[in-house]
């Protein structure tokens, strides 16, 4: 059976003049039907929706349409797709959540930040945690506890405190733009790390890595970056 959701997109045409699109949802796509276009958007390319001012942006990495509706109702019908409330005007989709800082969540092709509302943070946090076949770097102590990064299997992940080098932000002051490499090996439940720091990686808050030296840590090893009071361990 084939579940549609009728919303009206209100935008402007180059006279100012309001025009009213059509909008459903249909297996696997958003199909927006305009005027003078129509619009597939593919579920998983969503990675966000935000409630502004009574209006829905929905947000991929390249574009953002426009809606008026009430922010329950879609957010019923996506739940099926993965979508879950992190604050009272934000959406996202779970699979493209990248890390999680207690405040705000970081989402995969974005340098966006969603923020989290405290109620929530719990089963953010839940949601994280359940991918069985993900690895996670998580601070355990420190002015960042409660961070997670989902890291996903053996795809490397460069860590550091620009977002223009690393694809996970860690804003301490000791991190450095590009601090390290990090891949997560499902088959053997290991870590590979790679320095590339001025300050330095640490394991188990002795062993300093040798920069550009690539080593394995087992599941449940401590790493600190540059700081040593901020402790992270992988899980």
């Amino acid at each position: 059976m084939i579940n549609y959701i009728y919303l009206t997109i209100t935008t402007l045409n180059r006279k100012g003049e309001m025009l009213m699109n059509r909008l459903s949802i249909k297996n696997n796509f958003i199909l927006i039907n305009a005027r003078r276009d129509n619009y597939k958007i593919p579920i998983q390319d969503i990675l966000y929706i935000e409630n502004e001012q009574h209006t829905l942006n929905i947000c991929t990495a390249d574009d953002t349409y426009y809606c008026y509706e009430r922010m329950d109702i879609i957010e019923k019908q996506l739940a099926r797709f993965g979508f879950l409330r992190c604050h009272q005007n934000y959406l996202v989709q779970k699979e493209c959540i990248v890390c999680f800082d207690n405040h705000t969540l970081q989402l995969k092709g974005t340098d966006f930040t969603v923020p989290v509302s405290r109620k929530c943070q719990k089963a953010i946090r839940n949601v994280m945690m359940e991918y069985g076949e993900c690895g996670f770097l998580v601070c355990e102590k420190g002015l960042l506890a409660g961070y997670i990064v989902k890291i996903e299997p053996e795809q490397p992940v460069m860590i550091g405190r620009d977002g223009n080098v690393a694809d996970v932000i860690i804003q301490l002051p000791l991190v450095s733009r590009l601090h390290c490499k990090l891949i997560y090996h499902y088959e053997t439940d290991e870590y590979e790390i790679t320095d590339y720091s001025t300050n330095g990686t640490f394991i188990h808050g002795q062993i300093r890595l040798i920069p550009k030296h690539s080593y394995i840590l087992e599941a449940d090893s401590e790493v600190c970056f540059g700081d040593r009071t901020n402790i992270f361990k992988v899980l």
